[in-house]
């Protein structure tokens, strides 16, 4: 992933963002309990707050996608299949 990932670029600080889409579209949540970037209880606020369809937590890192990728990609099929 090291090899993969690119800094971001300096525009992106001074853009400007539009409304967010959480606040008007659907939302599913994955908490990673094992984070050691995002602590899981900062993870759970940020999804309580988006009050998403569903909230799942994974015994994961960081990398859930690459360490959990079934229950990530079953996630992500159950939300495109409700919309």
């Amino acid at each position: 992933m090291a090899l993969s990932q690119k800094p971001i670029h300096g525009q992106c600080f001074g853009d400007q963002a539009g409304e967010p889409a959480w606040k008007t579209k659907p939302s599913w949540y994955q908490i990673s309990s094992n984070d050691r970037m995002i602590p899981a209880e900062t993870e759970k606020e940020m999804a309580e707050r988006l009050q998403p369809k569903k909230i799942i937590t994974l015994d994961a890192g960081h990398a859930s996608l690459a360490s959990h990728p079934e229950e990530v990609t079953q996630l992500i099929l159950e939300a495109a299949s409700s919309i």
